[in-house]
């Protein structure tokens, strides 16, 4: 994927947030507030009884690109478990802030654009943040 199409698929995210709610029955709840911006994330997860997400939303207030990252993971995140959504966002992590080549599933290569820029890196990881919070309560 080149630099413009990871462009676009952030504007887009950031100016039409998908999954933007509190999700009332969520069993996993996380929260992540900048110390550095101020912004805020809440990621709102319900899992299914197999273990696997049915169903993600987060709100959340900031930049485009923070929105845009919990439009992102919450798009993804139904289907998967507990389990490989901590393991992604440790991934992601890595990619943003290392600029390491791993391999990140559909939309999320665009997150290989942000590592080489520092001053994004915040907004860029505060969903994750938020959802990492939310898993290492599970």
């Amino acid at each position: 994927m080149d630099e413009d199409l990871h462009r676009e698929i952030l504007e887009e995210h950031g100016r039409r947030p998908r999954h933007k709610y509190e999700l009332p029955e969520a069993e996993l709840i996380g929260e992540y507030r900048s110390g550095l911006t101020g912004n805020e994330s809440k990621l709102f997860l319900k899992l299914s009884t197999d273990g696997t997400v049915s169903d993600a939303s987060f709100m959340g207030q900031g930049s485009a690109l923070s929105l845009a990252s919990g439009s992102l993971i919450t798009s993804y995140a139904s289907g998967q478990t507990t389990k490989e959504l901590l393991k992604l966002c440790r991934t992601v992590s890595r990619v943003i802030l290392e600029g390491a080549d791993e391999d990140l599933p559909g939309e999320l290569v665009v997150y290989h654009t942000i590592c080489r820029f520092p001053e994004r890196h915040d907004c860029a990881l505060l969903a994750w943040r938020a959802l990492e919070h939310a898993l290492e309560e599970a």
